[in-house]
């Protein structure tokens, strides 16, 4: 692209969110192409559509960090829970159902110090407006908390729904996470502890997939599955999503893997 032979190259991003108690480590390889210059992006031909696939395209990646985040900091006896609000108890507004939730959270971490432990990791997503029934769901540290205390530790309702989280061999908590992302009603905001440990930043790419290899790819799963392997030698292909644009008439890919691990080997909780 710099000596204008071409003005467009697939570059490739790639994501790895590793578990902190196991050891697990998923990666997510984004294939997408990339112009020299902003002049070089075919034009679309409404603005209001591509405001909109921007929005969408917003909330995908939001959406894919928090899962992220999941992965990295909660495994196996972590809990994920819903709760909510009965008619005695119902908040009379958005901010009084976040006030709820924060006090809760503060109960938890009071009766943590007192047992000796660290302040829990949570990540929380509301489902307060347009619900009939307001709730939220809660992803939260396990380490100490016995699910029946945690439980009596909320005390809006009756009707409580508390988990054990048991990840997956290879997609980890990840169906997890991308229920309670799931949202009817369009609201997408959650919350996090500030002591989350966070995906490390991302390694960006031109050569590892030429446009001839993409080309390749999008047409044959297989091939696509065999070159990504090639790609990230000791991870194993999970899945992918392919993604045609026409306005700028290139592919996009999106494929997720695992690294792969001896069972025996792996690290203990401690």
């Amino acid at each position: 692209m710099q000596t204008g032979k071409v003005n467009c190259l697939y570059r490739t991003t790639t994501i790895k969110s590793r578990k902190e108690k196991s050891g697990a480590e998923m990666l997510e390889s984004m294939v997408y192409p990339s112009f020299p210059n902003r002049e070089d992006v075919p034009k679309t031909a409404k603005k209001r559509e591509t405001g909109q696939a921007q929005k969408n395209l917003n909330d995908k990646n939001a959406r894919r960090y928090l899962i992220r985040l999941a992965n990295i900091n909660f495994s196996k006896g972590d809990i994920w829970a819903t709760f909510g609000w009965d008619d005695d108890n119902m908040p009379e507004d958005e901010e009084r159902a976040e006030k709820d939730i924060k006090n809760f959270i503060a109960r938890i971490n009071y009766r943590r110090r007192k047992a000796g432990l660290e302040n829990a990791k949570y990540i929380y997503i509301p489902a307060i407006d347009g619900y009939a029934r307001p709730h939220f769901h809660i992803l939260i540290s396990g380490d100490g908390m016995d699910r029946d205390e945690l439980e009596d530790l909320w005390t809006k309702c009756e009707r409580k729904n508390t988990r054990r989280v048991k990840p997956d061999d290879d997609f980890l908590i990840t169906g997890i996470a991308t229920y309670i992302t799931q949202n009817p009603h369009g609201t997408k905001r959650w919350r996090s502890s500030k002591n989350l440990k966070k995906p490390d930043a991302p390694t960006r790419s031109y050569r590892k997939f030429s446009r001839k290899k993409v080309n390749g790819m999008v047409r044959d799963f297989e091939e696509l599955k065999a070159q990504m392997e090639k790609a990230y030698p000791g991870f194993k292909f999970l899945d992918a999503e392919v993604k045609y644009n026409d306005k700028v008439a290139a592919f996009y890919i999106y494929a997720r893997m695992i690294k792969k691990r001896d069972k025996g080997k792996e690290k203990p909780r401690k």
